[in-house]
């Protein structure tokens, strides 16, 4: 293997060449694009969130289509020239790698892959997600699978586990590390957010209970650390993470604290003061983050640090170019070993298995709600009304509810898979409904939706224990909102410019890697409604009473609707029955749909 290339320190533009993608059924990225390069600090860190289980990459997306085994890979790479530099580089995960992908959810048990797989990853410190304490069986295999192997680096400060009648911590509490270039040490912390949708074999503490713990003290009072790091699955805008800094800020004013979040699924930077910053790395496996610090050697309390941040596309072409290698010099053994396993995996699951071919491409949000091309459109008028109907009550009108969070991702025009299923729509949720209610009172249930505080984006995977399936955090959305203009190009040259992130966060507008075209986020109504065997003059004549048929994540919401609407109490959770047979959730009518309405000759 060749010698690799120092990488650039300053950000000059440079153009990618056309570089393969590894999975049989990926797209190649576009070539030529332009890219900001990477800036090398003393310490060093790569940075992956809320992959769920895309680990194979985004077989349909040129862009993000690099698979766990190319990441490993460059993984490899960025190890040899943080040695070649004698700089040091750290490598960190931060939850939810479980869920919305078939690789994890085809498998029986779910994960049961991903977890012999993940296994191969160079990973220093990892923490879990929420999206691994939904099942008690995932919890379970975690706890037994993950935990153990990575004998210490996997730290989660604010969880337990009960697996004997005893509670216990789900793992380390914390980590302390020295680096190996330059001796420094580092003292890690993992927190999840106060998720309350856990299964009940586990016990999730808000962030502010356990600072006040015992060990937590012991771990900050120690003098012989150079930074602290906070590996959360937490949105690096929540306050909780500020109270876990707040703390260890009263013990040590000015020691440098390092934040990686996750969880709201988006590119993100923040500065919270001179020595303390927070990097958050999208979502699906898009994104690689890279954050590197400067100043850490000096022993003078009041010396700055200087900090760089930036977003990597995952693609092979990007990790190249950061690399300083080619389709010659990039792959290393065990990525090409693990990408072949990707692939025989994928073929076992039938993953690839054609259910139908959609016509064109449906969106989520970047089609307007309304449009022809918009999913949850295409959801409510089409499918919703086709494929949600009880036999034993198809005369009867219904409106049929169902949360936008529900729907994961967008369709793309040709080969609808069995995995594309798992893609679009992971969810477990079933159908319940409540049966003859007043139209007058049905009618107004829509608008009660939107507007109520309760958010609907994220619902939870297998509610298993009763009625508490508290909603999560609103999902922050301001990279959906972004209008910023990227960098013009500076050489000259042509180049590829191809729609995607353009990242607006506490450093500026030059974060991502990849210079990219601004795309339009449209926003979405937070439930959608499909009507079944109305009337024709329905709206001049509506019928008196209505099926109200709704996915039991949001049945809560319901009933509430309804008696706040209604002005009495006589609408309950337990009083819903299920509306469909056998296994009505929405992946499995999807699949239904798809098989019998889209053709099989994808062109």
């Amino acid at each position: 293997m060749k010698t690799l290339k120092t990488v650039p320190f300053l950000l000059l533009p440079a153009l990618s060449q056309l570089a393969a993608a590894i999975q049989p059924s990926a797209r190649n990225p576009l070539p030529n694009q332009q890219f900001r390069d990477l800036k090398w600090g003393q310490l060093n860190f790569l940075h992956t969130t809320d992959n769920h289980g895309w680990h194979a990459g985004h077989l349909q997306e040129p862009q993000y289509s690099a698979d766990l085994g190319d990441y490993i890979s460059f993984v490899s790479h960025m190890r040899r020239i943080a040695d070649e530099k004698n700089v040091d580089l750290v490598v960190v995960d931060t939850g939810d790698r479980a869920e919305g992908n078939g690789l994890w959810d085809a498998s029986d048990p779910m994960g049961n892959y991903t977890r012999n797989f993940y296994h191969q990853v160079d990973v220093d410190v990892l923490t879990n997600g929420n999206h691994e304490l939904y099942n008690g069986t995932t919890a379970t295999n975690e706890f037994l699978e993950m935990v153990p192997y990575y004998e210490g680096r996997y730290v989660a400060s604010n969880v337990d586990i009960n697996m004997t009648g005893e509670w216990e911590p789900f793992a380390n509490r914390s980590h302390k590390f020295t680096t190996k270039n330059l001796g420094l040490r580092v003292t890690s912390f993992g927190f999840l957010f106060n998720f309350t949708g856990n299964f009940y074999n586990t016990n999730v503490k808000p962030a502010s209970i356990v600072i006040k713990e015992d060990w937590f003290h012991d771990a900050i009072n120690d003098q012989d650390v150079d930074l602290f790091m906070i590996i959360g699955h937490i949105d690096i805008e929540d306050l909780e993470l500020g109270h876990v800094l707040a703390a260890i800020r009263k013990v040590h004013p000015t020691i440098p604290v390092q934040i990686f979040g996750g969880h709201s699924h988006i590119r993100n930077f923040k500065k919270y003061d001179e020595k303390s910053t927070a990097l958050e790395s999208g979502r699906y496996f898009e994104t690689v983050g890279f954050l590197s610090i400067d100043g850490l050697l000096s022993k003078a309390k009041d010396a700055s640090l200087g900090f760089f941040r930036r977003y990597i596309d995952a693609n092979r072409a990007g990790y190249q170019h950061h690399t300083s290698t080619n389709e010659e010099t990039f792959d290393t053994l065990q990525g090409l070993n693990l990408t072949a396993k990707l692939t025989q995996y994928r073929a076992e699951l039938g993953l690839d298995r054609l259910i139908g071919c959609a016509p064109q491409d449906y969106t989520l949000s970047k089609d307007p709600y309304g449009s022809p091309n918009n999913w949850y459109t295409f959801l409510e008028k089409t499918v919703l009304p086709k494929v949600v109907a009880n036999e034993e009550r198809l005369g009867v009108p219904r409106i049929i509810f169902i949360n936008t969070g529900s729907q994961r991702f967008d369709v793309f025009k040709g080969a609808f898979t069995y995995d594309t299923s798992f893609i679009v729509s992971p969810f477990t949720s079933r159908f319940r409904f409540a049966q003859d209610v007043p139209w007058v009172h049905a009618s107004q249930l829509r608008d009660y939706f939107e507007d109520d505080a309760n958010p609907y984006s994220y619902p939870t995977l297998n509610p298993l224990h009763g009625e508490a399936n508290h909603p999560l955090p609103p999902v922050s959305n301001h990279i959906y909102t972004q209008a910023q203009n990227q960098h013009p190009l500076a050489n000259g040259r042509p180049a590829t410019v191809i729609p995607g992130y353009t990242t607006s966060d506490d450093f500026g507008t030059d974060g991502d890697d990849t210079v990219h075209s601004e795309i339009i986020w449209y926003p979405s109504p937070k439930v959608i409604q499909g009507i079944a065997s109305f009337p024709e003059d329905w709206e001049v004549n509506p019928p008196e009473t209505v099926d109200v048929v709704f996915m039991d994540f949001i049945g809560w919401n319901v009933a509430a609707g309804l008696n706040e609407i209604a002005g009495r109490e006589e609408w309950r959770v337990t009083d819903f029955k299920p509306y469909m047979e056998g296994e009505d959730t929405m992946t499995k009518l999807l699949l239904e749909y798809v098989r019998d309405e889209w053709k099989h000759d994808c062109v």
